[in-house]
């Protein structure tokens, strides 16, 4: 029988966890070779469904940031949209559950941005990622649909999420990569412009 030291046996099951399910390295290689097309032509696709490998009919982002986790009580009412009648501090800490609130999460740990998509089952898949403001570069911000002149729709379709792919810089690697929903925004693919024109 073959042994294997502890940190080799170690090595070999992160090496196959992180094989099973890399959907966080697909993401950012589309949203780094997305800015390399956005330079040269002025604006490129991404289909979020070409990188799951799953069904799902809508999604959710939920930015996490650089000082203090974001709490699943506020998660949990977005998932759920609807707002609690029970005080996020009396369900975090003092054991209240509100029965309304179905979907659950988990805390989202700072530097971290979350994935959660709507199956047709109405089940939940979570993909994490890393945060894409504070911990990649190019960072890339999200377009949601606006309902109203300033309120947004936190929940995108599987079709709205056929973004349209435009940066704010020329210099690969900097700046900001923008994911326009197909639908109508707060900012437009039309009126982008380059913050680092060239001399």
């Amino acid at each position: 029988m073959i042994r294997f030291p502890n940190i080799l046996l170690a090595f070999f099951c992160l090496t196959l966890l992180s094989s099973c399910d890399n959907f966080e390295k697909k993401f950012y290689d589309h949203i780094d070779q997305g800015q390399i097309n956005a330079i040269k032509n002025g604006a490129d696709t991404f289909d979020l469904a070409t990188i799951t490998d799953f069904e799902w009919d809508s999604v959710l982002l939920v930015r996490g940031n650089e000082s203090v986790p974001e709490h699943k009580e506020f998660i949990e009412e977005t998932l759920n949209n609807k707002k609690s009648t029970i005080d996020w501090e009396d369900r975090a800490y003092g054991g209240k559950i509100d029965p309304t609130l179905t979907r659950k999460t988990k805390d989202l740990e700072i530097n971290r941005d979350r994935f959660y998509f709507l199956t047709p089952d109405k089940k939940i898949v979570e993909k994490e990622i890393k945060s894409g403001i504070y911990c990649h570069k190019p960072e890339f911000h999200l377009e949601l649909c606006l309902l109203d002149t300033t309120n947004k729709r936190e929940w995108l379709s599987k079709q709205e999420c056929r973004f349209i792919l435009k940066t704010n810089v020329r210099k690969v690697g900097e700046g900001m990569v923008i994911l326009f929903s197909r639908c109508r925004t707060e900012l437009s693919p039309d009126n982008m412009k380059y913050f680092d024109e060239e001399k």
